[in-house]
């Protein structure tokens, strides 16, 4: 608990130190800030959003707490984005029940399960390395419920013309599952979880831009599974508009760190760095993310416990984003 404490703390003063930069960021590039202003619609209604990918499928209903409607962020800085979805974010003014399943992940605890030949024939020699293992591992639920309470924003950049759904959310999740994936193998565990996260999606015909920052802590009922306290940064970035060869655009980036609640022991480490390849005429982009799992054997207990030292799993994701 009291490294959630920290944690919490860590997560407020990255707030606070938004604020300035934001603020300076603002004045550097806009000195009239008058485009980036938060405009507010003129009507707040419930919504349904829907997000798929193969590694995460979600469905989700905006629920307005007030009378107030869904404010319009309109700034193209990141900066301002995230200093005014904070600013509101204390006292929550939406709800937003969502439903997710990973379809991937779940297929590689079915093939380990119902096709286990099929499994072992995608191990690579004697290396340790197994094919499905690496294009799955790092998601250790087959499916969530969640509830978020907190702000919601759309946001728009100055002068777009382009239409697309694009939100913003700052503020507190509960999820919970029955089910747990270790080494591709589902595991009997009720657990719930509780963070606080900024999250962010700009969707257009020709550009997708996602980030979210999480701090938080997850609760499990199956004693064999560690209670952990976890840190986790994402950003990913598709433009269309950019050649291959942008190496600073089209890249997307993963980093979680979970430390046991009991002790701060570091028990897992993901690193993750991917590549889009837009190719002209193609109504998909292929995209390949590489990385490693670091896992030391004290991220469980009891039966399911490692023996030995800690081990590192080479991620392989070859994937496509429509």
């Amino acid at each position: 608990m009291r490294l959630f404490l920290r944690l919490s703390l860590i997560a407020c003063l990255f707030s606070l130190w938004l604020l300035p930069a934001a603020a300076g960021a603002e004045e550097a590039q806009q000195k009239a800030a008058l485009e980036e202003e938060v405009q507010e619609d003129a009507e707040s209604k419930a919504e349904l959003v829907f997000e798929a990918d193969p590694y995460y499928t979600a469905i989700g209903y905006n629920v307005p707490l007030t009378q107030r409607p869904i404010p319009t962020i309109n700034s193209d800085s990141e900066a301002v984005i995230y200093r005014e979805l904070i600013k509101d974010s204390l006292i929550p003014r939406f709800m937003v029940l969502e439903a997710s399943v990973y379809p991937l992940p779940s297929l590689g605890t079915y093939i380990k399960t119902h096709q286990p030949g099929l499994y072992r024939d995608a191990e690579i020699g004697n290396s340790g390395i197994n094919l499905f293992e690496s294009a799955t591992i790092g998601f250790q639920e087959p499916w969530a419920v969640s509830a978020f309470f907190g702000n919601v924003a759309r946001l728009k950049r100055p002068k777009e013309k382009r239409k697309g759904e694009n939100y913003g959310y700052t503020g507190y999740l509960f999820s919970a599952g029955n089910k747990h994936i270790k080494d591709n193998t589902l595991i009997a565990d009720d657990w719930y979880e509780f963070e606080w996260k900024i999250k962010g999606r700009l969707d257009y015909d020709n550009e997708k831009l996602s980030w979210s920052f999480r701090g938080g802590a997850r609760f499990n009922e199956n004693p064999d599974v560690n209670d952990v306290a976890y840190v986790s940064l994402h950003r990913s970035n598709l433009d269309l508009r950019y050649a291959f060869l942008e190496w600073l655009e089209n890249a997307n980036y993963d980093l979680r760190m979970h430390f046991l609640q009991n002790g701060g022991q570091m028990v897992r480490l993901e690193l993750i760095a991917g590549r889009k390849i837009p190719i002209q005429g193609w109504k998909f982009v292929p995209t390949l993310d590489i990385g490693f799992v670091w896992r030391s054997p004290n991220e469980y207990s009891g039966m399911l416990k490692d023996t030995g030292n800690s081990t590192t799993t080479l991620v392989f994701r070859p994937s496509f984003e429509f």
